[in-house]
């Protein structure tokens, strides 16, 4: 059997080593990235070290069967001190760890990587074909997608810059004001690389709640049951249930994130059990609360951001931009701020994007995700947040069949599964495919060849 894996970065380096540790000897496993090295991607290609990861050490090991396979990789690089299980390392150093785990499968020779693009895909009767961008095509029996999506190009008509491209920030003036939109996450990493460079001016960061994210404590560990979680109760229902729960984690010595770390294991399973309209909801209503509990800061990262805002170099406001125009020298922006009946406008030197994946693929520039959507090989699904999968993972086509070769894992998948964006949840993702796959009954070999 060939399996081809659709992008190197961690989501693909991570399915690969999964992969790698279950399949038959027989089993040929190709992943298709550009990049000289797996394991990177964009999260984790920074230099910046002051962009920390937002979980603790004990709980990023590549291999959830193995908890302190992390930890005991930064041993043995002498990182004694970022090998404390509480620590948050540098996503630097962790892109360096998904590297080396990517690499010892690589030298095993049990994977194998073809630097290349993949930029259309069909599906046949024996086998999957994917189409590269220097003209070769390739044959496997299984084909998974485990590449992310863009940022959007523009922000209210404007080009917006990218997070973690150094030339966002090539020639911006040391005191020019600056407009990013978001407050999340991605956010805090871009204001700390600007004061990391020395940038002094004023950052006006504007998301709809102006919500920031909470910072990680050292709190007592609470185990939830699956049978004391409330699949598929009611919205309301289930909130009052959390807000009890986290009340009951204050009173045993924790406080509410206790609560929010015992439900991760459950969450897949909560947005399954709801109905497409409770998720409309969620994702209108709730997601940004949920977002900034779930996705938190490292303490000392929460130290620096505090700091930009009491020097008033770092404003967080709520609200959305209505509108912007590029004057050459400087952008015009109009803002909505919530609790204001009058547009607020403001000039900055740039605007950042800072809100993350684009809300739909169908935003996407990536050609395969292109391909796979205007061939019909691939629908999006009903929120329009993601692709249509199903539940093992099948990418589901437009006409709602879920397909026999081609699975998904990763941020392409969130409307499936919704928490598949971090490491932990990408890593019991990429255990569960590779267990799959290695079920999976042979199928007639797949080739290689040159096209046409």
């Amino acid at each position: 059997m060939r399996i081809a894996i659709v992008g190197g970065g961690a989501t693909g380096a991570l399915a690969a080593a999964h992969l790698a540790r279950r399949a038959r000897e027989s089993t040929e496993i190709i992943v298709v990235e550009p990049a000289e090295r797996l394991g990177r991607g964009l999260a984790f290609s920074t230099d910046d070290p002051r962009h920390l990861l937002n979980v603790r050490a004990s709980n990023m090991s590549a291999f959830g069967e193995d908890a302190e396979h992390f930890l005991n990789w930064l041993r043995g690089r002498n990182d004694g001190a970022l090998a404390e299980p509480f620590s948050f390392v540098s996503r630097k150093v962790y892109g360096d760890y998904v590297s080396d785990v990517a690499a010892e499968a690589l030298q095993s020779g049990r994977i194998k990587h073809l630097r290349d693009v993949c930029v259309g895909a069909s599906e046949g009767p024996s086998f999957a074909l994917l189409r590269l961008a220097s003209g070769a095509t390739l044959g496997a029996d299984r084909v998974v997608l485990a590449t992310g999506y863009d940022g959007k190009p523009t922000i209210a008509g404007v080009a917006a810059q990218q997070p973690w491209d150094p030339a966002s920030l090539n020639g911006l003036s040391r005191d020019a004001p600056l407009l990013i939109v978001g407050a999340g996450l991605t956010m805090v990493d871009m204001a700390l690389s600007l004061n990391r460079r020395g940038y002094q001016g004023v950052i006006t960061a504007v998301s709809r709640r102006g919500l920031l994210p909470s910072a990680h404590r050292q709190v007592a560990p609470r185990v939830l049951a699956g049978g004391d979680t409330p699949f598929g109760a009611e919205l309301s229902a289930l909130l009052r249930w959390l807000r009890n729960f986290a009340g009951e984690c204050a009173a045993d010595g924790g406080d509410w994130r206790s609560a929010i770390d015992a439900l991760r294991p459950h969450t897949q399973r909560l947005w399954r059990a709801m109905t497409p309209d409770q998720r409309q909801r969620f994702v209108r209503h709730a997601r940004p609360y949920w977002d900034v509990h779930r996705h938190r800061m490292a303490p000392e990262v929460e130290k620096r951001v505090e700091a930009l805002r009491r020097s008033g170099r770092l404003r967080v406001v709520a609200g959305r931009v209505l509108h912007a125009t590029d004057l050459g020298d400087r952008v015009s922006a109009t803002l909505r701020l919530r609790g204001s009946a009058e547009p607020t406008r403001i000039d900055v030197a740039r605007v950042i994007d800072c809100t993350g994946m684009a809300d739909a693929p169908s935003q996407s520039r990536n050609p395969l995700i292109c391909s796979l959507l205007a061939s019909g090989l691939a629908r999006l699904d009903p929120l329009g947040i993601g692709l249509d999968v199903a539940q093992d993972f099948s990418l589901v086509d437009a006409k709602g069949a879920p397909s026999p070769r081609i699975k998904v894992v990763g941020p392409l998948a969130r409307a499936a599964f919704w928490e598949c964006i971090a490491i932990p949840d990408i890593r019991l993702q990429a255990q569960d495919l590779a267990e799959r796959l290695i079920r999976a009954p042979e199928l007639r070999p797949a080739l290689i060849a040159a096209a046409e």
